[in-house]
């Protein structure tokens, strides 16, 4: 059999961005000797995931800004042109549509458009321009995909789409006592009630919201901290807003990291108050590690396969979702278990290859 080549495209390939963790997490999983993944990047910066790309027999491509139109064109047909891809796998935005263009010009048959979100953007200004350019994006691909109904109905209304749900490795994820003793000493924590999120500092993730949450909890839980794994643009404003709220010592912004298995071994609840998920990664790998959730009901219920999932109105007050937060932390949870529920889910890495090579072959065969 030929080997399929496909080029990924993303906005970046960080650690601790949901649209990377996909990527990978299905990566990981196919046979190389069947498929050929490069990844496209919008963004360079480091990630340790650039180097398991190429253990894995594909390419690193980092995009030049559009904002120099010529040269982003002649990059992306020179790409086109020594790659000679079956497949372009889209998981960006209005910022791929030079490279949608240059792909169905060259003649790359199957040109996938997938939606990781489920609204068009984390501002009205962002909405309205991802909205606008929608539907060029549309025309330029031949299939739809999403990680979940809420992010296909998103994008693509009442078209037809296909679900790729994000899938996690399973093992990677079951809780380890020890481990959890371990990165608790690490991190001075060993006599507090940790509550984590993972994700962007972003508009989309509530940060601010957030804090005035926990800022209410330590009325009731003193020895409660936070942990924020990720960064992103509004780390600077969340940092001030912190020293406002006189909380520096009650919250730590950890960055992108590459150890966050072991962080989410050491919370004892994760917290997601966004305004938006297509279908949150951090959710499945929360639960994988029996951590008891609070999160927005704006995120998606297709995301829920254990009983850990509380679902809070984001109309509620900081002091109502404190009240669940306390007690998410106080639940006596049997956290070794839930690795096993995962398996049993759509979203284990166990047999995920195979059933994304079987899709891109049928797009293939058309």
């Amino acid at each position: 059999m030929k080997k399929i080549k496909v080029l990924m495209l993303v906005p970046n390939l960080f650690v601790a961005n949901g649209v990377a963790s996909f990527v990978m997490n299905y990566l990981r999983n196919l046979n190389h000797d069947e498929v050929q993944v490069d990844i496209a990047s919008y963004k360079e910066g480091d990630s340790v995931y650039y180097a398991e790309v190429e253990a894995a027999g594909g390419k690193m491509f980092f995009l030049p800004g559009i904002k120099n139109l010529p040269e982003h064109v002649k990059v992306c047909n020179k790409i086109l042109s020594d790659g000679r891809y079956d497949i372009i796998h889209d998981n960006t935005l209005h910022i791929s549509i030079p490279m949608m263009w240059c792909a169905k010009k060259a003649g790359v048959p199957v040109r996938i458009l997938h939606s990781h979100n489920s609204k068009m953007g984390e501002t009205p200004a962002k909405a309205f321009r991802n909205q606008f350019f929608l539907p060029v994006l549309r025309s330029l691909a031949t299939n739809y995909a999403a990680c979940s109904q809420l992010a296909g109905r998103a994008m693509f209304e009442d078209q037809g789409f296909t679900v790729i749900p994000n899938v996690i490795q399973t093992e990677k994820y079951r809780f380890d006592p020890t481990m959890r003793k371990s990165v608790r000493q690490k991190m001075n924590a060993t006599d507090k009630f940790v509550v984590g999120t993972v994700g962007r500092l972003a508009e989309q993730k509530n940060p601010f919201f957030a804090i005035d949450v926990f800022k209410c909890l330590l009325k009731n839980v003193p020895n409660a901290e936070y942990w924020w794994v990720g960064n992103g643009p509004l780390e600077e404003r969340v940092k001030t807003y912190i020293e406002e709220k006189k909380l520096t010592k009650y919250i730590k912004l950890l960055g992108s990291r590459n150890d966050t298995v072991e962080l989410y071994q050491g919370m004892d609840a994760f917290f997601l108050p966004s305004f938006f998920e297509g279908l949150p990664v951090t959710g499945v790998e929360a639960q994988a590690m029996g951590l008891s959730m609070v999160v927005s009901d704006t995120v998606t219920r297709e995301m829920v396969y254990t009983d850990l999932v509380d679902y809070v109105s984001l109309n509620d007050t900081p002091e109502a979702w404190a009240s669940r937060l306390e007690i998410a932390l106080r639940k006596n949870v049997k956290r070794e278990q839930y690795a096993d529920r995962l398996k049993l889910s759509n979203f284990s890495n166990i047999g995920c290859g195979n059933r994304l090579e079987q899709v891109y072959c049928w797009w293939i065969n058309g």
